[in-house]
């Protein structure tokens, strides 16, 4: 990964974390940030990290099954 890479995940209410991942980011050079928003939530952390130069990444509930 290249250096300064920074990533925001992006967790709805309610979808479990990614085992690993941020470690595995990290590990690879990155600056990670993590939010948890709810639905009706305040976006201003979210909209603060784009403006930072942040990468978004949602993440989304794994599928039932």
């Amino acid at each position: 990964m290249s250096a300064g890479k920074r990533v925001v995940l992006v967790r709805p209410t309610g979808v479990p974390a990614v085992d690993g991942l941020v470690e595995a980011l990290r590990e690879a050079g990155a600056q990670v940030r993590e939010l948890e928003l709810a639905p009706s939530g305040d976006f201003a952390a979210l909209l603060d990290a784009l403006e930072e130069g942040f990468m978004p990444v949602v993440l989304k509930a794994p599928a039932a099954g």
